[in-house]
């Protein structure tokens, strides 16, 4: 195996590194290959079939690696270490580091890990089988970007003149960002709409596809609305720490009902809103994904 590869499992309590002594890897499968289904319909004395949707299967993955021990209390520890990270009914986070590039992927176990004895004491085979529904790799963390955001001016030396005071931070005036997605697949992202004061009916707009999302309410300094996209669609208002489902806040009738994604390349998105424009502040997250590692 390359020797700068990486595998870390984790399920957010715990965590292995399965590259590091006293584990090795010795085969990984179903980190590159993805299976897609194509759904097909033929007619009568038709020749060939016409596609009627295609989409991308579950990713399946398994690990088979060795583990070594000077004794069987140690090697008791090394299976208890894997079997405390895959558990079953757990969300397990594989993160992947090889060439400089570190991808994670979220993933449940299919079968607990199975151990088998070699004509070798001091060594112990392994094998863990998992299963992604969400089958992209993705970054280790969030892309952000801001629109309309505070930048801040503090600095050191600090010297505050007594009548003029001094001055933290200067809100930006760009109303438009873009979004670069450097990955092949569409993302979904994670909008947030930040209420620096009074505001009405905060929106997005995508000046590429010229679609966008509006929600008819009124927002109070300190609050947030969250917009989830892609899969997971939802929208949820956070005022002052209590939680409220907001989808029903969508401008159907004005054809703000578009829950945005990211194309491969660059996205050019516009916020705003019908009052109080200026106190909105708007941030986009999203993760980068890829078919494979």
């Amino acid at each position: 195996m390359v020797t700068d590869r990486k595998i870390i499992a984790g399920n957010g309590n715990t965590s292995v590194e399965l590259t590091m002594t006293p584990y090795t890897v010795q085969e990984i499968k179903g980190f590159d290959r993805m299976e897609v289904q194509n759904v097909m319909s033929q007619g009568f004395d038709q020749d060939g079939a016409s596609l009627l949707n295609s989409y991308v299967l579950p990713r399946e993955m398994e690990i088979t690696g060795q583990m070594i021990a000077s004794t069987t209390y140690e090697m008791q520890m090394n299976r208890d270490r894997i079997m405390n990270v895959f558990r079953p009914k757990s969300e397990i986070t594989i993160t992947h580091f090889y060439g400089g590039i570190n991808r994670c992927i979220t993933a449940r176990v299919e079968k607990t890990p199975r151990f088998e004895f070699t004509e070798v004491n001091a060594v112990q085979n392994y094998s863990l089988s998992l299963i992604a529904v969400e089958p992209y790799w993705r970054d280790e963390s969030e892309t952000l970007i801001e629109i309309a955001n505070v930048v801040g001016d503090f600095h050191f030396p600090l010297t505050i003149p007594q009548e003029e005071g001094v001055c933290f931070g200067i809100k930006s005036s760009a109303l438009i960002a873009n979004v670069h997605n450097k990955s092949s697949i569409k993302a979904g992202m994670r909008i947030v709409f930040v209420a620096a004061g009074a505001l009405s009916n905060p929106q997005l707009f995508d000046v590429n596809k010229r679609k966008f999302i509006r929600l008819l309410c009124e927002m109070e300094a300190g609050e947030q609305i969250t917009v989830m996209t892609g899969q997971e669609k939802t929208i949820t208002r956070n005022r002052n720490g209590v939680k409220e489902d907001y989808i029903g806040k969508i401008d159907l009738a004005g054809g703000g009902n578009a829950f945005l994604v990211l194309e491969p390349g660059d996205n050019l998105f516009r916020h705003g809103a019908d009052k109080g424009e200026d106190m909105l502040e708007t941030r986009i997250y999203f993760y980068n994904r890829y078919p494979g590692v």
